[in-house]
């Protein structure tokens, strides 16, 4: 484990993760990135919670870095894994690896929402957003439904989904009457469970459902 209790190691920590001093700042809710600066100068001591954030968030960018190792070597060949037995050897190298990348994905995910940082607005709580459509098609080279933990508000979801799952045109929340509304938004509660080194996310209670379309194209008069 790797401890963040000196000044240097915090400094070390930061840039790690790839944070400004203010982004530090808002992710442990102090006023601005002089004070971040003041605990990596030595001129106060840094607080406890601060230290088992960036403990928390380096552990888990560790063990993603030891996964990644081990997925390059599974992958090349250079490392296999299986075990003996009367039949012969049997080889469970690709199933490692989908264990190894399910793993990793979790160590990301968790990474992502312990260090995201509050929104403008004051709200400081991301959720589990989940996009449906309105109509499912059942067709099985289609989806019908997308998810997405730590986003800390529904249009932030939206532009995620927009951007990673092909909605080129955009999406929005649809407040008017309008066309018809294709997608159903839900906004939930992120539940998080500890399994041994890693942190299992899932969705709890829905707080909040949107109606979704695509983006409107309002055309020029």
């Amino acid at each position: 484990m790797t401890l963040v209790r000196t000044p240097e190691a915090l400094k070390d920590a930061r840039a790690s993760l790839g944070l400004s001093a203010g982004a530090l700042a808002k992710i442990v809710r102090v006023e601005d990135g002089r004070t971040v600066r003041r605990w990596e100068a030595g001129e106060r001591e840094i607080p406890g919670p601060v230290i088992v954030i960036l403990e928390t968030a380096i552990g888990y960018l560790d063990s993603i870095k030891l996964i990644d190792t081990q997925l390059a070597m599974l992958r090349s060949g250079k490392m296999t894994s299986g075990e003996a037995t009367s039949a012969g050897r049997i080889d469970q190298t690709d199933a490692d690896i989908e264990r190894l990348t399910v793993s990793r994905k979790s160590l990301v995910e968790a990474l992502e929402i312990l260090t995201r940082q509050p929104a403008n607005d004051g709200s400081d709580r991301v959720h589990w957003y989940t996009l449906q459509r309105a109509t499912p098609l059942f067709d099985p080279a289609q989806k019908d439904e997308w998810s997405i933990p730590g986003e800390l508000s529904p249009e932030a979801a939206l532009a995620y989904f927009a951007k990673h799952e092909g909605f080129d045109e955009g999406l929005e929340v649809a407040n008017d009457e309008g066309p018809l509304k294709e997608f159903v938004l839900e906004k939930r509660e992120v539940l998080r469970r500890q399994v041994g080194a890693s942190q299992r996310l899932s969705a709890g209670r829905v707080i909040e459902t949107y109606a979704v379309r695509r983006h409107l194209r309002h055309s020029n008069p």
